[in-house]
């Protein structure tokens, strides 16, 4: 049984089951009008049971669940499969089973996709057949079969998709930080960040374990790994990869790598990710008994353009000046976005579906830097409170938000999409966030949207 279609992973999960001969259910919460794009995507086999995961479903004996990352282990159908102790898999499980070569997984709670791109983009750079995936968009199981022992995968992992691993074991593990998030799911930040760590749980001596040395908790998660462990810092001269004085030196050899004016991408948590991936990508190489070539490795670190829907700078509009960083789904990304501003006011469009963070964290990152906040979604009413000391509007669409965005800043303002939540009451996705709020954009310099 697969259990929840989702947007890519369930479809792709059950159709590689279904070619390869298995029997395949596929159980989603959601009617079948809520699934009408998703259904003629599936083998013809697969059958489908929407509109309610009962427990008795199980009864029909499966040797099997696959869980698609969005589905908790608590919902009842889920939680009598555990009590049967029946095997229950987590996508990126069964695709490890079914893969060749390096396997370098990524986790944290913010910058996952802009690493995990980069990391990809760095391996390609020195010749390898580097295939990105996972939490990023593309699902692991979509590999599946197209892997040979000179590949290398580079996968985003979300704390959803690490609940249910049992082997899965990375050749190379980062760890880039860790705030709350997903406090609507976990009891806490120590069962979050438990959840996190199993990144590692099946490491030994061979592999590496690359992490944030400026982080507390997850400098403590380092001490405990049987891997090799690989720091990052920006306030340490003493990890394996720092930064000082503008640049990035690697301790090996006290080498300086690149001066950090030279990246495309801004920002200081940007340097960090870097980093991280600059790790990763030396580690893949001393996996496979070659000397690092850090002058390629810092052409390619340099190089990357950054991803789309991440402090995405879209275009302007009367002065104005669009960043789209749909992605911004945690306090801590909004507290990034805020400080990439370097001293422009700006109208900060904020909301969403919330995932059980203190949001109160962002009053002081508002403070002087944010003229107007333009509330959307679920969260609106809870937001206009919780933030009654600032100056807000409320927007019932993107549009609308866009407009009255419009409407409440001055010239040489920056108009910024950090929404600090998930996108679900409003889209499918945050891309599908960021791509409404370019169009948004567009509409406006057409003169289709109308804000005067």
């Amino acid at each position: 049984m697969v259990v929840g279609l989702g947007y890519r992973t369930g479809v792709a999960v059950a159709n590689f089951l279904a070619g390869r001969g298995a029997v395949v259910v596929a159980s989603d919460v959601k009617g079948s009008a809520e699934l009408g794009d998703i259904l003629p995507r599936l083998d013809p086999s697969v059958r489908v049971v929407t509109g309610e995961q009962k427990p008795e479903l199980l009864d029909e004996g499966f040797d099997a669940l696959v869980l698609s990352p969005g589905v908790p282990s608590t919902v009842p159908l889920v939680a009598e499969a555990f009590k049967r102790r029946m095997p229950i898999l987590a996508e990126v499980e069964l695709a490890f089973r079914h893969l060749k070569g390096l396997l370098v997984g990524i986790t944290g709670t913010d910058g996952k996709s802009t690493t995990t791109a980069l990391t990809g983009h760095i391996l390609a750079r020195l010749g390898m057949d580097a295939l990105v995936g996972g939490n990023i968009g593309i699902p692991l199981i979509s590999y599946a079969g197209k892997t040979s022992e000179d590949s290398v995968v580079v996968a985003e992992l979300s704390s959803f998709q690490l609940e249910t691993i049992e082997r899965f074991r990375p050749d190379v593990a980062v760890m880039l930080n860790v705030a709350p998030d997903h406090l609507d799911r976990y009891s806490g930040m120590e069962e979050y960040f438990r959840v996190k760590m199993r990144i590692a749980m099946n490491q030994g001596d061979g592999d590496f374990f690359i992490y944030n040395g400026d982080d507390t908790m997850v400098r403590g998660g380092a001490s405990q790994v049987g891997a090799r462990t690989l720091s990052f810092s920006v306030l340490d001269d003493g990890a394996d990869i720092y930064y000082h004085d503008g640049a990035v030196h690697i301790k090996e050899g006290g080498k300086k790598i690149f001066e950090v004016d030279e990246m495309r991408m801004p920002g200081m948590h940007n340097v960090q990710n870097a980093m991280a991936a600059v790790l990763a990508a030396v580690s893949v190489m001393r996996r496979k008994g070659a000397a690092p070539d850090y002058e390629r490795i810092a052409e390619a670190a340099c190089s990357f353009p950054g991803l789309e829907h991440r402090l995405e700078k879209i275009g302007s509009f009367e002065g104005r000046e669009f960043i789209n960083d749909s992605k911004a789904t945690t306090v801590n990304a909004v507290i990034t976005a805020l400080k990439s501003l370097r001293g422009n006011k700006g109208v900060l469009i904020l909301g969403g579906r919330t995932k059980g963070d203190d949001y109160s964290r962002l009053a002081a990152a508002l403070n002087g830097t944010i003229r107007t906040l333009v509330l959307i979604g679920e969260s609106r009413d809870y937001f206009s409170k919780l933030f009654g000391g600032y100056d807000q509007v409320e927007a019932d669409t993107l549009d609308d938000a866009v407009v009255k965005a419009m409407s409440v800043s001055r010239e040489k303002d920056v108009i910024l999409l950090s929404p600090a939540c998930a996108s679900f009451d409003m889209f499918k996705n945050y891309e599908e966030r960021g791509n409404a709020f370019r169009n948004s954009l567009r509409r406006l310099q057409s003169g289709e949207l109308q804000w005067i």
